[in-house]
C-alpha cells in the first residue's frame, strides 16, 4: 500500500498541473475575445458622438431646419383663423416676418434664421393659446346648454327624435376625448396641436346641437324646410356659430358663405321649377339667418 502512495501523489500533481494549464488557456481566450467587444464599444461610442453632433440643439443647420418646419406648420394652420376673425393685418405681419427669416435661411445664415424663426414661433404659440382659450370657453358654455336637453330627450319616451340620442351622445364623447387630448398637448407646450383639438371638440358640440334641433322639429317636408330656412346643416346655427364652424373645419368663412348661398339658390330653383313657385317664408322660425341677410345687403352697398 505504501509503495502506491508516491505514484498517487505524482498522478494527483499531474492532474492539478493539467487543470491549471486549461484555466490559463481559457482566461487567455476570454481576454482575446474581449478585445473585439471593446473595439465595437469604441466604435458605437464614436457613432453616438456623431449622432449627437447632428442634434438640432448642437448643429446650427439642423436646428434651423427644425425650427423652420415648426414655424411653417403653425403659420399655415393659423392663417384661416386670423382671416376669419378680422385679423388680416396681423396675418400680413406674421407672413412678412416668416419671409424675412426664410430669406436668411436660403442664404445659409443658420444662426440668424434660427433666431428669427424661433421669435416667430413664440408669437404663433401665443396666438394659438389665446384662440384655444376662446374656443374652450365657447365649448364649455355650449356643453352646459346641451347636456340638460340630451337628458330630457332620453327620458321622454314619446319624443320623436329619440333615435338621434345615440349619435348625439357619440358626438359628446368625442368632444370629451378631444378636450383631454388638447389639454395634454397644451401642457406639453404644443399650442398649435392644442388648438386643433379644441376646435375639433367645438365642432362635435355643434353637430350635437344640430341633431338636437332636428329632433325637436321632427321630420320636415321640403316645403317646410324652405319656408323655415332649414336647408343646410348650418341653418341650425346662428351667424357667429357658423363662423366658428367654418374655422373648426379650417376653411374661410367668407368663401363658404358664398358657396352656401349658391347651394341654397340652386335648391330653391329646383323646387320652384317643380312646384311653380317658392313656399312663403315663415318669419321668426330661424333668427340665425337674420344677421347673414343684413351682411349680404351691406356687401351690395
Amino acid at each position: 500500500m505504501k509503495r502506491f502512495a508516491p505514484f498517487f501523489i505524482k498522478s494527483f500533481r499531474t492532474i492539478l498541473l493539467a487543470i491549471a494549464s486549461l484555466l490559463i488557456l481559457d482566461l487567455s481566450a476570454q481576454s482575446n475575445s474581449d478585445s473585439p467587444t471593446k473595439d465595437e464599444a469604441a466604435k458605437h461610442s464614436g457613432e453616438a458622438q456623431a449622432v449627437a453632433g447632428r442634434n438640432p440643439n448642437v448643429d446650427p443647420k439642423s436646428k434651423a431646419f427644425s425650427i423652420r418646419k415648426k414655424s411653417w406648420v403653425g403659420l399655415r394652420y393659423l392663417r384661416n383663423t386670423l382671416l376669419n376673425f378680422g385679423k388680416k393685418t396681423e396675418w400680413e405681419s406674421l407672413l412678412a416676418e416668416y419671409s424675412k427669416a426664410e430669406s436668411a435661411f436660403q442664404r445659409g445664415e443658420w444662426e440668424a434664421s434660427s433666431s428669427a424663426f424661433q421669435a416667430l414661433k413664440v408669437k404663433l404659440d401665443q396666438i394659438a393659446d389665446s384662440h384655444s382659450k376662446d374656443v374652450l370657453a365657447k365649448s364649455d358654455s355650449l356643453e352646459k346648454e346641451l347636456q340638460p336637453k340630451v337628458v330630457d330627450l332620453k327620458i321622454d319616451k314619446e319624443a320623436e327624435g329619440r333615435a338621434f340620442v345615440p349619435v348625439i351622445e357619440k358626438h359628446l364623447q368625442i368632444f370629451r376625448d378631444t378636450w383631454l387630448a388638447g389639454k395634454g398637448e397644451r401642457e406639453s407646450g404644443n399650442q398649435i396641436q392644442g388648438l386643433y383639438f379644441a376646435k375639433q371638440g367645438l365642432l362635435q358640440l355643434y353637430k350635437a346641437k344640430i341633431l338636437l334641433e332636428k329632433a325637436k322639429e321632427g321630420k320636415l317636408e321640403s316645403e317646410t324646410k324652405l319656408s323655415r330656412n332649414r336647408v343646410l346643416e348650418t341653418d341650425y346655427l346662428n351667424s357667429e356659430e357658423v363662423k366658428y364652424w367654418d374655422d373648426c373645419l379650417e376653411v374661410l368663412n367668407e368663401s363658404e358663405e358664398k358657396s352656401r348661398k349658391k347651394e341654397k339658390d340652386a335648391i330653391r330653383k329646383v323646387y320652384q321649377s317643380r312646384k311653380g313657385s317658392l313656399p312663403p317664408e315663415s318669419k321668426g322660425e330661424n333668427s340665425s339667418e337674420a344677421k347673414p341677410a343684413t351682411d349680404t345687403k351691406s356687401e351690395k352697398k
